[in-house]
């Protein structure tokens, strides 16, 4: 049930923001308000609450976001509101993130290294990324000393292992099962 609500209401504020062109200035006034929101969760659990009445989360809305953000935005978090539905606040962003990266056709690929990459080893890996996947890669790096060296890469639920540690994990699982 909640997967459904949040991929209604996800799809009905990308087709709006799309139909009224302004997906670009959605996408970050909406990003801006989950970081906001995910340092005052209170905030979203007053507009949840059904002891609030609809007059109060009205005027909440109208005091902390209008004139903030896009009429398109500001009228979203009143029918959100009034549905009882800001809880699913967060999971609606990630799946207005997730559309909004389907319709740019942007791949995130996060990339484990045991140390920092540099710009143009990044530059080098998203190039070839995008090469393979035909989509533009969207690249994050992060460091794991425990990976020894090469580079593990995870993108939409899959990994791709080519790390040191594995390497070495492969041989040892190997070896056991020779001598064993």
């Amino acid at each position: 049930m909640a997967e459904l609500i949040q991929k209604v209401y996800a799809q009905a504020l990308f087709d709006a923001a799309v139909e009224e062109n302004l997906l670009e200035k959605t996408k970050s006034e909406l990003d801006t308000l989950a970081s906001v929101f995910s340092e005052q969760p209170l905030f979203l659990t007053l507009l949840s609450s059904p002891a609030v009445t609809r007059e109060e989360k009205a005027q909440m809305l109208r005091e902390t976001i209008s004139g903030k953000v896009e009429p398109i935005l500001y009228n979203f978090f009143r029918v959100l509101a009034d549905e009882q539905r800001t809880g699913f606040f967060p999971q609606i962003q990630q799946t207005f993130t997730a559309l909004y990266r389907d319709y740019h056709n942007i791949l995130p690929v996060t990339a484990v290294t045991a140390v920092p990459m540099t710009s143009g080893q990044t530059e080098k890996l998203s190039a070839k990324l995008s090469a393979l996947s035909g989509k533009n890669v969207l690249l994050e790096n992060k460091v794991d000393a425990s990976l020894i060296g090469g580079v593990l890469l995870q993108y939409d639920g899959h990994e791709l292992d080519g790390s040191v540690r594995e390497r070495l994990d492969s041989l040892r699982r190997n070896l056991t099962r020779i001598v064993l």
